[in-house]
């Protein structure tokens, strides 16, 4: 099982980044630094943004199954594993609201299931390390997880903040979550592959 697990976390986040490259350079006319990820869910690229959220869902998926082969798992890590998957896998059949548009329930869904996904990954990333802390298991890793939990912690504030702030730089900082969330997801394939 713990091969399992690390071969969807490999296969998703390498699959998840391929798909961010490519939407990154594809003339969407959305700007790093200001767009969120998900808009690229509302332009012709539509396809490329659900390939990258299905991915990191498989990710998620082999995170959950690799954390519990570990010796005395948390539940609660594994857990959040599952309902970082399931949410990412359901999060591109509800499109974001366009910007300045009107409020829709699939907006609202969509923000749900972000905050879910992102709150899960942040949380399971702090367990984590308590759980490696406890068992005494792997004290690189545990901080490693530590510190990538603070920095995915430290952007959704910034985050939230910048909703109301509106600074233009939006999407600069969920991109920096992204990539505490795509560098959690390889540590914890380098911890399940580490022997015994």
């Amino acid at each position: 099982m713990a091969a399992l697990g690390i071969g969807l976390i490999v296969a998703g986040v390498s699959t998840g980044v391929v798909a961010l490259v490519v939407l990154h350079v594809l003339p969407t006319g959305l700007s790093p630094l200001r767009n969120p990820v998900s808009q690229y869910g509302i332009t012709r690229y539509r396809m490329g943004y659900r390939v990258q959220t299905i991915a990191y869902a498989v990710s998620g998926l082999g995170a959950a199954i690799g954390i519990a082969t570990l010796p005395d798992p948390s539940a609660l890590v594994v857990g959040c594993c599952c309902l970082l998957a399931v949410a990412r896998a359901a999060i591109s059949w509800f499109p974001m609201d366009a910007p300045g548009g009107e409020r829709t329930r699939s907006g609202r869904r969509h923000g749900l299931l972000a905050i879910c996904a992102f709150g899960a990954v942040g949380i399971a990333a702090a367990k984590l390390a308590s759980m490696l802390d406890r068992g005494h298991l792997d004290p690189a890793i545990a901080t490693a997880s530590g510190v990538l939990a603070l920095v995915m912690l430290v952007s959704l504030v910034a985050m939230a903040i910048e909703r109301r702030a509106g600074a233009g730089v939006f999407g600069l900082i969920e991109r920096a979550f992204y990539a505490a969330m795509t560098a959690w997801l390889v540590t914890v394939a380098v911890l399940v592959a580490r022997p015994g």
